[in-house]
């Protein structure tokens, strides 16, 4: 019995592994791969003609490793299941190994054996998951599974409870739900939970109150932000008089903030452009090839200002496909989407042709995902904090497409866009693009919205009445 208590003290004060002897162990891991190539590549005896340009590398390979890995999420707590931290893995090691034959021909290049970078990755590969799994058995083995309180409106709550029961076995029990009026009841569940979710839509002093109480007992807080709180992530304090302030800044990028950014959108692109253009020629034919109408879709999409512009995708639905629908969300198993559309749609190459959008000026590298004018107007209608996502000019990925799903709520989506212009940096960016690279292989983010009423706001006016209001197929009440 002492043995469990004392156990339940450590898991409690235990914040998890630095993130410096997680690094620490992923050095030691890719240059021990290394070295086991070249000794794999002259059975055992490896001149020192070739080890040279190899110590001369290490520096850079660790440099590029840490920051890699770092950008990607690595070095992070991670609540979203172990596949999510084996497919960034799996990209960081291939930056590395990118990085690492760049760096090679230029440090004495020609004396170091091409041979190495092909069983390199292999080994980094088995290597670094197989100390990933290790490394998150260890973590749920010392926390073990945390009994969760969650606090909201019953509509939040449910919205919630959905999200949490995605999460991995192991990791959450939800253990009791309470109403926000009910504070007896909440502070004695606080003593029998290791940590409380505390939805949006409660009072700033109730979610003071539910924070302080939790951190006195020692438990964790998860809180949901309101809109308006994630724009003051980018506020300073300051002062009038002898009152203390906050300052709101301008969300807008600066002058300077702006010309760097098409800079990098001009640049990244035209390197991207030229090696896909063959892959762009065989997407061409195979939406030619299996279903009759234009291979290139244009809509439109609401853009920088609120302007509208032209977006150019390939198409992957039959034509015409919303003639008698109007606009809608497409759906899980859509019936629209055609054979090639299909795998366009998993794999997100349907968005290839939007470098061109990118270098015509309509749209960043990376910015909040644009939208169509009819669903911009209803969500606008009903979150009029939606229009503050159009202080930047859209992205081709964004904050919300790497961290959520096409299916994600409309206002959870807003969260991460408000969150990326309230904090914008071409860091900041780049960790996004580098992040893109591991969700375009989890389909699952991909899916259409499901049919049970997790289609969010648009597509529960589209399917009848909201808040007492039923909209056309036009977009105007009736």
């Amino acid at each position: 019995m002492v043995e469990k208590e004392m156990l339940k003290r450590v898991n409690r004060n235990w914040k998890g592994i630095p993130p410096w002897m997680v690094a620490a162990v992923d050095l030691s891991l890719v240059n021990l791969s290394y070295y086991l190539s070249f000794t794999l590549r002259f059975l055992g005896r490896v001149p020192e003609f070739n080890l040279e340009p190899f110590a001369a590398m290490v520096p850079w390979v660790s440099i590029a490793t840490v920051f890699l890995f770092n950008s990607l999420g690595l070095y992070s707590r991670q609540r979203n299941g172990l596949t999510p931290i084996l497919r960034s893995v799996i990209t960081g090691v291939v930056g590395v190994t990118v990085f690492s034959v760049v760096i090679a021909f230029w440090i004495r290049g020609f004396t170091f054996p091409r041979s190495v970078f092909l069983v390199v990755p292999v080994i980094q590969f088995t290597f670094m998951i197989a100390w990933r799994i290790l490394l998150w058995r260890l973590e749920l083995w010392i926390h073990g599974q945390k009994k969760l309180l969650v606090v909201g409106n019953p509509q939040e709550v449910r919205q919630a409870l959905e999200k949490l029961l995605h999460l991995p076995r192991g990791l959450f029990e939800v253990v009791k739900v309470i109403e926000p009026d009910k504070r007896r009841e909440l502070l004695q569940w606080l003593d029998r939970v290791d940590a409380v979710m505390l939805t949006g839509a409660l009072k700033m002093e109730y979610k003071s109150f539910v924070i302080r109480e939790s951190f006195d007992r020692g438990k964790e807080a998860f809180v949901v932000p309101d809109l308006y709180e994630i724009l003051l992530t980018r506020a300073s304090i300051t002062q009038v008089h002898d009152t203390p302030v906050v300052e709101v800044r301008d969300m807008r990028l600066s002058f300077m903030q702006a010309i760097t950014k098409r800079a990098v959108d001009l640049t990244l692109s035209f390197l991207i452009l030229v090696p896909v253009l063959p892959l762009l020629a065989l997407l061409w034919l195979a939406v030619k090839l299996t279903s009759p109408g234009p291979v290139i879709y244009m809509q439109k999409r609401v853009g920088y200002g609120g302007r509208v512009f032209n977006l150019y995708k390939f198409r992957t639905m039959i034509h015409n496909a919303e003639e008698e629908s109007g606009p809608v969300l497409a759906t899980e198993n859509d019936t629209r989407v055609t054979l090639a559309g299909g795998f366009l749609r998993k794999t997100r190459l349907d968005e290839l042709p939007q470098l061109l959008n990118v270098l015509k000026g309509d749209l960043s590298l990376v910015g909040p995902r644009p939208e169509r004018p009819y669903f911009v107007q209803i969500f606008t209608r009903d979150i009029p904090e939606y229009a503050l996502r159009h202080l930047v000019k859209p992205g081709l990925t964004g904050l919300a497409q790497v961290a959520g799903y096409y299916s994600t709520e409309t206002r959870d989506k807003l969260r991460y866009d408000l969150y990326y212009i309230s904090d914008y940096s071409l860091l900041l960016d780049f960790k996004i693009l580098l992040s893109t690279v591991p969700t375009l292989f989890n389909f699952e983010a991909a899916a259409g919205i499901k049919h049970n009423g997790a289609c969010g706001l648009a597509e529960k006016r589209r399917s009848g009445v909201v808040e007492g209001e039923t909209v056309s197929a036009s977009g105007r009440k009736t």
